[in-house]
């Protein structure tokens, strides 16, 4: 998928994204900023920021000497986040419709931290846009990547496929992005990939989360995240009948929660000094 396909369905699933963050991207937005260790003053880039969930965080711990840009493609994402920021009276917090992988800091100056949840294995060429966001960080800066930890989220999404796959008549296909994720999904791997981005003092987290599922929770999460994209191209009625088809197969399985388990990554940029 393109980067504009990533950045339509990420804008259509904005209004079901905003509802289910309180039990699940503001929680693993909140984990990422705690281990980014964010001090007051730093300037801060959060790359896919989505609804705001580690951005507004992020603006918190830097407090109004510093400050926050943070950038989606999503612009009905962005509309929910400028919002959160305005009712926390966030004024550090800037929320712009932007590609990460031609982002540049505006007049120039690094970054103390740039920060991605959940969000690099949909960047074009991982490893390339990743070390290049890790240029944009001053020397001795922090390098933070959230990802799904080996496991999380699988079920639930073998669930989701086999309910498409009832009602389309085929499978869907696997989106790109699986298999970028699959690369750093545990913390050897995770530490590996971002040593090999140039990155030094490397440390990964494990950040256990399970959400308890019940049918219409677990709808919103199909609506409300990139599991979206497997309803492309259905029509209303089938849609529902998806809908129904999952409910019913996530009672026959017993599957009554939902992994989402996150590694988080930290590592800095090589202060030559």
């Amino acid at each position: 998928m393109t980067q504009a396909g990533i950045g339509a369905v990420f804008d259509r699933a904005a209004a079901e994204y905003a509802e289910v963050s309180p039990v699940l991207w503001d929680r693993i937005g909140e984990a990422t900023v705690t281990a980014a260790r964010i001090q007051p003053g730093e300037r801060v880039l959060d790359v896919c920021c989505g609804a705001g969930a580690s951005a507004v965080p992020a603006a918190k711990a830097t407090g109004p000497q510093g400050h926050v840009d943070a950038i989606d493609l999503a612009p009905g994402l962005l509309t929910h986040a400028r919002r959160r920021a305005a009712l926390e009276g966030l004024e550090n917090a800037h929320f712009v419709q932007a590609d990460a992988t031609t982002w540049e800091p505006p007049e120039g100056r690094p970054y103390d931290v740039v920060q991605c949840v959940h969000g690099v294995f949909f960047l074009p060429g991982m490893d390339a846009s990743v070390s290049r966001l890790a240029r944009l960080l001053r020397p001795g800066g922090r390098l933070v990547i959230t990802t799904w930890a080996e496991g999380a989220m699988e079920g639930f999404g073998r669930v989701l496929a086999d309910a498409v796959e009832h009602v389309r008549g085929t499978p869907p296909g696997s989106p790109s992005s699986r298999q970028a994720a699959s690369r750093i999904d545990t913390e050897p791997e995770l530490t590996t990939w971002l040593t090999a981005r140039g990155l030094t003092k490397v440390t990964v987290t494990r950040s256990p989360l399970h959400i308890p599922l019940d049918p219409p929770l677990a709808w919103r999460f199909v609506l409300g995240s990139g599991f979206r994209g497997m309803l492309a191209g259905l029509e209303e009625s089938a849609v529902e009948r998806v809908r129904t088809t999952l409910w019913r197969l996530l009672d026959e399985r017993k599957l009554s929660e939902l992994d989402a388990t996150s590694l988080i990554g930290t590592g800095t940029r090589h202060d030559p000094r």
